[in-house]
């Protein structure tokens, strides 16, 4: 079973280069805004129109996307937490790492292109 402690770890150790803490928290808002998006575009096309979700002001656009990113890091980073988490699944061996990033990465990947194949489907159906 996959643990989102276990999602967090591994992202953050595959930051070599930069900040950990914000490598994560961006790969982490990205992915969770495609799921967003995801079951919006489904409420929208499918159970009932969002009107609201037709008349997007840039300026709204930008404002919603900075909040989104600074609540993501306010929700998500707790710096006991997340050391918590490294000394947890240090451990691993070999084949349990190997086996956890392939886990791992299907997710993120999978996530994101589960809003791309949805986009088709969805507008098909909402028609």
């Amino acid at each position: 079973m996959l643990k989102y402690s276990y999602i967090i770890y591994k992202i953050q150790s595959w930051a070599t280069n930069g900040i950990p803490i914000a490598s994560t928290i961006l790969t982490l808002a990205v992915v969770h805004f495609f799921q967003l998006i995801t079951v919006i575009m489904f409420i929208d096309l499918i159970i009932f129109p969002l009107k609201w979700l037709h008349h997007f002001n840039i300026i709204y656009i930008y404002l919603f996307s900075q909040l989104y990113f600074i609540l993501h890091y306010l929700l998500l980073y707790n710096k006991k937490k997340w050391e918590t988490y490294n000394k947890i699944y240090e451990n691993e061996t070999d084949t349990e790492r190997k086996r956890g990033n392939l886990i791992v990465i299907s997710y993120l990947i999978g996530s994101i292109l589960m809003f791309f194949i949805s986009l088709p489907i969805l507008f098909s159906f909402g028609k």
